[in-house]
């Protein structure tokens, strides 16, 4: 293989395409032990051989990886950057001969340097999710197995402590939770549950996408266990997000709710009309806070943190 003229999507157009795709293993690719850098420090990739407007790399120009500062160049179809050549194992996952792309994992590190805290709190739990968004719609589908997880982007970060963004991936992490089923269970995890401190609302939600099961009352229920979207399964309390493809069906919607207060579950629906609205966020949260008897003053600043944690969710201020 010529590996001299390989070609290593990277950063932005990686992340997009790890975000609408089922998996690559479909398409015959897989990680790979090899490192496409080392070959790429002296040469330019050429771009020619295969088309850089395709749907998945997010529209031009797509974002190639290079392992030396003579290899960039920027053009109206291509941005090489450069990233250090000395990468853990398993860094990049190969498409097919002289084609490659970064791992969820090295896609995740290179952002840090891209991104807000939360913006790149919001990109990792979509990496971590079990859903994909199909492009052109943006509708959410089911993964048939996850990308990674946040203890795969915990142990990649702890091998590259020196790389630039870094840092920052290692402190978006904390915030990342796997199983988000759409972008708007994200965004509400995200916005409901980080500390006041950080403009959030405090919430104690711990688990996305949690199975309640009927157990020994599964001869009065109309089905064996029941999904919800962001819960805290101590406390017996959840949150779920109602889509507007959802919840179609009121009667059924009634008798799910009924069935699992019998179970002895809370849950507090949110929607697009109250997340993408901050007084309605606002009191919805607050509201929540004193039904589970959350207490603690705002802090000084919380409003303007508040503000600023929605611009970086791509939430209406």
């Amino acid at each position: 293989m010529d590996t001299s003229q390989s070609i290593i999507i990277g950063d932005e157009s990686a992340l997009f395409l790890h975000l609408h795709t089922d998996g690559l293993k479909r398409i015959g690719a897989s990680i790979t032990w090899d490192n496409p850098l080392i070959e790429s420090a002296s040469s330019s990739p050429s771009a020619s051989s295969f088309n850089t407007n395709h749907p998945l790399f997010g529209g031009e120009p797509i974002t190639l990886l290079v392992g030396g500062a003579n290899a960039r160049r920027r053009s109206r179809h291509v941005t090489c950057r450069t990233c250090p050549i000395d990468l853990p194992q398993g860094s990049f996952i190969k498409l097919r001969d002289n084609l490659f792309v970064a791992s969820p994992e090295l896609t995740f590190a290179r952002m840090g340097n891209r991104m807000t805290e939360f913006q790149l709190a919001e990109a990792g739990m979509n990496l971590c999710a079990r859903y994909y968004s199909n492009i052109g719609t943006d509708k959410p589908a089911d993964r048939s197995t996850f990308l990674t997880t946040p203890e795969k982007l915990g142990l990649y970060l702890d091998q590259i402590p020196s790389m630039r963004g870094a840092k920052r991936a290692q402190s978006a992490l904390r915030w990342v939770i796997s199983n988000s089923a759409s972008n708007a269970e994200t965004k509400m995890k995200l916005q409901y549950c980080t500390p006041l401190w950080a403009g959030g609302m405090g919430m104690p939600f711990t688990h996305m996408n949690y199975d309640v099961k009927a157990g020994k009352l599964s001869d009065l229920m109309s089905q064996n266990k029941y999904c919800i979207d962001l819960v805290n399964p101590v406390l017996k309390k959840g949150m779920e997000y109602d889509g507007e493809d959802s919840h179609q069906n009121p009667s059924k919607d009634k008798r799910r709710l009924n069935e699992l207060r019998t179970l002895g579950w809370d849950l507090f629906p949110i929607d697009k009309a109250i997340l993408y609205n901050p007084d309605a966020t606002y009191k919805s949260g607050f509201q929540i806070r004193q039904y589970l008897g959350i207490r603690g003053r705002l802090p000084k600043n919380w409003e303007e943190r508040f503000i600023m944690l929605r611009n970086d969710l791509g939430l209406p201020i």
